[in-house]
């Protein structure tokens, strides 16, 4: 497929319950152990620690000010160095696991003038803390001065809570389908994606590094509160989940080695073919808009055919 050898896992499925026939039993199984075990549950994990010990109580949000949005950035900056820089520091400055499971061969781009400071890692840290930490902190700010000034409604039940926390997932899902798609249509994919797209291969650092544009479409699934019943912690769910998710997966490595044997679930194989071949796999595999909207692309040859199929009908 003209690309450096590197590991490639079995092709992919979509989820049970998409399957023909669908199985929803099996879907829960999955649900369980294969997407809420062991990632999703540890963002949920991180936006409860956060939330409670580390962010100021919404009552002070009533009177909003550039020191309240300050904190917030501090925090999510705090929090992505610790997480994402240490996922980089193990996997690409250690290189602990050397290139097992790594979906490409070569390492990151160190001397190419097509990143900002001619780096790849400095120039994903600067895209990520500067703009993504920061545009994440203000819409964070702005959403607890609208539920400081009871001007949207707020769930109060703890298990409508629950309920809304696993249903961010699922939203989740068509937010980033929808915005990914227009991110590739002209001209935003040349204001704005392409940075992003500059990150081929792609460390922990890649994830969201995007142009301040894409940042602001990408981090405003919390307005989803402006007509759906949330919470402020939910809130702050939204922005953990979004900042911190796209690390592993697109770390660069399937799989993550623990000890001698034993290996975690690492990247994203459904999104790094993304950053490969660019026109398929817009969404998440949670919710297979791809399938369903002709460009997924399950990682075999037949499926990296039919792309290739699609490629010369397009310029036909």
């Amino acid at each position: 497929m003209n690309r450096p050898k590197g590991y490639d896992p079995e092709p992919m499925n979509v989820p049970p319950l998409f399957q023909s026939p669908s199985r929803p039993v099996k879907m829960v199984r999955w649900l369980i152990t294969k997407y809420m075990w062991p990632q999703s549950t540890l963002w949920i994990a991180i936006a409860a620690l956060m939330y409670h010990f580390f962010t100021p109580g919404v009552d002070r949000f009533s009177s909003f000010t550039i020191d309240d949005v300050a904190l917030l950035w501090l925090r999510n900056t705090v929090l992505m160095l610790v997480v994402i820089g240490g996922q980089h520091w193990w996997l690409h400055i250690r290189k602990a696991q050397g290139t097992d499971y790594k979906y490409e061969s070569r390492w990151l781009a160190t001397n190419r003038k097509s990143f900002l400071f001619s780096n790849q890692t400095r120039d994903n840290i600067f895209f990520t803390l500067v703009s993504g930490g920061g545009i994440a902190a203000l819409y964070e700010a702005i959403m607890f001065r609208l539920y400081a000034t009871e001007s949207i409604p707020q769930l109060g039940s703890v298990w409508a809570i629950a309920a809304m926390t696993f249903a961010v997932f699922w939203i989740e899902g068509i937010h980033f389908y929808a915005n990914h798609r227009l991110l590739h249509i002209d001209p935003m994919y040349r204001w704005a994606h392409a940075l992003h797209h500059r990150n081929v291969n792609t460390g922990p650092w890649s994830g969201i590094s995007m142009h301040p544009l894409e940042h602001l479409l990408y981090l405003s699934l919390p307005f989803v509160f402006l007509v759906l019943p949330g919470s402020p912690f939910l809130v702050t769910f939204c922005l953990v989940y979004l900042l911190l998710s796209p690390s592993p997966s697109h770390s660069g490595f399937d799989r993550f080695r623990i000890g001698e044997s034993a290996t975690l679930h690492g990247g994203d194989y459904f999104h790094n073919l993304h950053h490969r071949y660019f026109e398929v796999n817009y969404g998440m595999l949670l919710l297979p808009l791809d399938k369903w909207f002709g460009t997924f692309h399950d990682g075999s040859a037949e499926a990296h055919e039919q792309m290739k199929d699609r490629r010369r009908e397009s310029v036909e």
